[in-house]
């Protein structure tokens, strides 16, 4: 079975290889010219995750990431109120994107291809790209996120809402920290809670990989509510350009660098205020829903942030995009390559993990007076 996948992120690459794990004959589509990186910062890795790059040996467990065995919880003076412990590995969404594109296949991976069409006739699937290069194959997947050219194909009315608020971000080198700043945060996972907000913190690997002390990055999450208005404000780049979804490092306005420094004055704690001020080259994360009604139409599929987004606060937004990939190839593979089969009972499963994890999302945010 010949399968296309567009989208060559971490949903894209799950999905390439659990499907070539398969036996199927998959190659990857990636809108970017080049190497991704800077997409989300830190995040979670899950440890089914972790079970699934050490069985196919993609990654050995000593290298996933940063571990964090204490969650400190910081009051007003930036002081822990209380700490308990914990079991999470913290990565980088560079550093895990890295693993699964080296485990990939190259020669069936392919930068600079942005879909344009999509055409469907006698069980086969036709999608051509702005290059002018056209392919057939039995299957599409569409792993090509929040704005998926996918999904508009057939689900047209289905596209992200914002949630109210948004989540700026920052990568800070350890070597720009003193011992006792990074002794502070070194193997915890730090949060400070307060009226309708909170920021997290926690060490991640650096930009190349590096898990030794003085070669890693500090990463930090401020969430914040913002109004349309204030949201249009961000959005505008530093060229006047309008921002989708996010705005990467190095392009906030200094407005918005600006705003982002006061307040960073008026509500944090010395600790997290200092952090936020020292960082270079802040971004920022619009916060949005999305859900669809069904994740395939045919012989086109939908899977990750393409089908559902589930807000950060679960931590599961990699995990869903990883989770629907192996759930699709394990699908066609136990229904024999039979595709009508195959998608009906996916879809099922999948669309009731993912709306749970929307709902538990909401109510996490809520707690913390984000959104509405």
């Amino acid at each position: 079975m010949k399968i296309i996948i567009i989208g060559g992120s971490i949903g894209g690459l799950s999905a390439g290889i659990a499907l070539d794990c398969k036996g199927y004959d998959v190659e990857i589509y990636e809108r970017s010219a080049g190497r991704m990186q800077d997409r989300g910062a830190g995040l979670v890795i899950q440890p089914d995750m972790i079970d699934y790059l050490q069985e196919h040996r993609i990654a050995a467990k000593e290298i996933f990431g940063i571990p964090a065995y204490e969650r400190q919880v910081l009051n007003s003076n930036g002081h822990p109120s209380y700490t308990f412990k914990n079991d999470t590995s913290f990565t980088s969404w560079n550093y895990i994107w890295q693993q699964l594109k080296d485990y990939f296949p190259e020669n069936r991976y392919f930068f600079g291809h942005q879909l344009e069409k999509i055409e469907e006739k006698d069980n086969q699937v036709t999608v051509t790209f702005a290059n002018g290069v056209e392919k057939t194959a039995d299957l599409v997947v569409g792993a090509d996120g929040y704005s998926s050219v996918t999904r508009a194909h057939f689900l047209p009315e289905s596209v992200p809402a914002y949630a109210g608020y948004v989540a700026y971000r920052g990568l800070i080198p350890e070597s720009k920290m003193t011992d006792e700043e990074i002794a502070f945060f070194e193997n915890k996972f730090s949060i400070y809670p307060y009226q309708h907000s909170h920021l997290l913190c926690y060490l991640v690997p650096g930009t190349k990989g590096e898990l030794n002390r003085g070669q890693r990055l500090y990463n930090w999450v401020w969430y914040l509510n913002k109004s349309e208005q204030q949201l249009n404000e961000i959005l505008t780049d530093k060229d006047g350009k309008k921002r989708l979804y996010a705005v990467p490092p190095a392009f906030l306005s200094n407005k918005s660098i600006n705003d982002l420094h006061q307040l960073a004055n008026e509500e944090l704690p010395a600790i997290l205020r200092d952090r936020v001020l020292q960082t270079e080259n802040p971004f920022v994360q619009v916060i949005v829903d999305l859900a669809v009604p069904q994740m395939y139409s045919g012989r086109i599929v939908l899977l990750g942030d393409a089908a559902f987004v589930v807000r950060p606060h679960t931590a599961s937004g990699t995990a869903k995009a990883y989770r629907d990939a192996i759930a699709l190839a394990d699908s066609l593979y136990y229904h024999k390559d039979d595709i009508d089969s195959a998608l009906p009972h996916w879809n099922e499963l999948q669309i009731r993990e993912a709306s749970h994890l929307i709902q538990y999302g909401k109510q996490l945010a809520l707690r913390s007076g984000l959104g509405g």
